[in-house]
């Protein structure tokens, strides 16, 4: 069939040159990021073909069809394959153009001082508590699942609590995998104290708590995606046997968090330990979970409903959001809201916006070509940064940490339209990096570094 047709070749084109990205530059975040653009593009269309075509996937995805819209073999679904299809090869063929080989030059290397990391996020995760801490309690005395009322009940403030959940996870995750590299890494180099791992610990164990007790995955999935490489990028021989092990408890808590995400918050203990033996389907996680369709969803919505374009609102709706909603309650919002309301979705519900489907609304067919260049070379920049690491601190932080970033906060970026990339600037690049700059500083001492077996690096003179 011409379904399955289409998914093979464009599986197989698309993978040949993840390969030859890999060969030329050698970055493990790439493959990781080109892995999450298909697993949100096309991942999920293998299951729909064998449905549609008389056969039974097992996957949980037709509550989707209730909510938003069903969908048939049809022409409008070949396209919707097709644009994603050339939407990831044309990534990938922007970044083969764009992107530097590797090189063996050593990057710059700065301290890292990890307290000012451990506080910034502890400060961070207690505000964060405190702005959702009325919706907790009352998600408690309503019996009520915490993911789904503090969905339910967002205000101007839930954006800030977001970005203050990630400021105490993606920082404190980079420190960690930093502090882990060993003894001597490259770029950034690690100066600990004896307490600075259980600080660590209790900090991103705490805020996994706070995570799992509101259902939220986003930040999870970035914190450990960034760890995951920052670890492989420090690391002069990384230890693959404990990234693999970090990785399957990773995602083994990600299915934890969607397993329990909908149990009332005052029974969540009790069903926890009630449900254990369930949390253990990691592989049923990852091809059933619905991150795998709603995204897929929504081309197909657009399409077979002829929603037309509004040409560059997602340009407008980035300009205007300078100003905090905050100060501006009816500022327009993005893309996804004429998307949601074109296809008749239930509202007041989340879905996903594909970032292809969102130029599309923009731009029409020539948007999904446009989109595509903008994020390969988006992404080609923040994989070149370090050959301009010559710079101020600031900027050779980002040069050696824009690459871990880029491909920890693409998912997010995957699911929204062009004023995605606002976050990602924003939550994913400034703010990681600001905080990170709290704690590093140029490597210029004049006595030499040295390694001490329970305070870490310091300086050969200090006491």
């Amino acid at each position: 069939m011409e379904y399955f047709a289409l998914l093979t070749v464009a599986t197989v084109i698309i993978v040949m040159l993840a390969a030859v990205l890999y060969r030329k530059r050698g970055d493990a975040g790439t493959l990781i990021g080109i892995g999450a653009l298909y697993y949100w593009s096309l991942f999920g269309a293998w299951y729909i073909v064998i449905d549609k075509t008389g056969g039974f996937s097992g996957k949980n995805y037709q509550y989707l069809e209730g909510k938003l819209f069903p969908i048939a073999l049809d022409q409008a679904y070949l396209v919707t394959l097709g644009l994603y299809a050339g939407f990831i090869i044309l990534v990938e063929l922007t970044l083969l153009v764009a992107i530097a080989p590797a090189s063996n030059r050593e990057p710059p290397q700065l301290l890292m001082r990890h307290a000012p990391i451990l506080w910034i996020g502890l400060c961070a995760g207690l505000g964060s508590l405190l702005l959702v801490y009325d919706n907790l309690s009352a998600a408690w005395a309503l019996n009520m699942s915490a993911y789904v009322y503090t969905r339910a009940q967002t205000d101007e403030w839930f954006t800030l609590h977001q970005v203050l959940n990630r400021v105490a996870l993606l920082p404190p995750a980079i420190g960690l995998a930093v502090l882990a590299a060993g003894k001597n890494p490259r770029g950034l180099v690690s100066v600990g104290r004896r307490y600075t791992l259980p600080a660590y610990l209790l900090l991103l164990g705490a805020m996994g708590t706070f995570t799992f007790v509101l259902g939220n995955k986003n930040e999870v999935l970035a914190a450990l995606v960034a760890g995951v490489l920052a670890y492989i990028g420090t690391a002069r021989k990384p230890k693959w046997v404990r990234v693999g092990l970090v990785l399957f408890a990773g995602f083994w808590f990600l299915y934890a968090i969607d397993l329990f995400r909908a149990v009332p918050l005052a029974g969540l203990s009790e069903d926890v330990r009630e449900r254990t033996e369930e949390a253990s389907g990691v592989a049923t996680f990852l091809t059933s979970s619905n991150e795998a369709y709603g995204a897929h969803f929504s081309m197909y919505g657009v399409l077979a409903g002829q929603v037309e374009p509004r040409f560059g609102y997602s340009l407008y709706a980035l300009a205007c959001s300078v100003i905090p909603r905050v100060l501006w309650p009816d500022r327009p919002r993005d893309i996804y809201l004429y998307y949601s309301e074109s296809v008749g979705a239930i509202q007041n519900q989340g879905y996903s916006l594909h970032h292809a489907t969102g130029w599309y609304l923009n731009f029409g067919y020539l948007g999904v070509a446009l989109g595509a260049i903008v994020m390969g070379l988006v992404w080609a920049y923040c994989l070149n940064a370090h050959r301009r690491s010559a710079g101020g601190r600031l900027f050779r932080l980002f040069a050696t940490a824009a690459p871990w970033l880029f491909a920890a906060c693409l998912p997010p970026l995957i699911r929204a339209g062009p004023e995605g990339y606002k976050g990602f600037l924003i939550e994913g690049v400034l703010i990681p990096v600001g905080v990170l700059a709290f704690s590093c500083r140029r490597k210029q001492m004049r006595a030499q570094l040295a390694w001490h077996a329970q305070r870490g690096w310091i300086c050969g003179g200090a006491r």
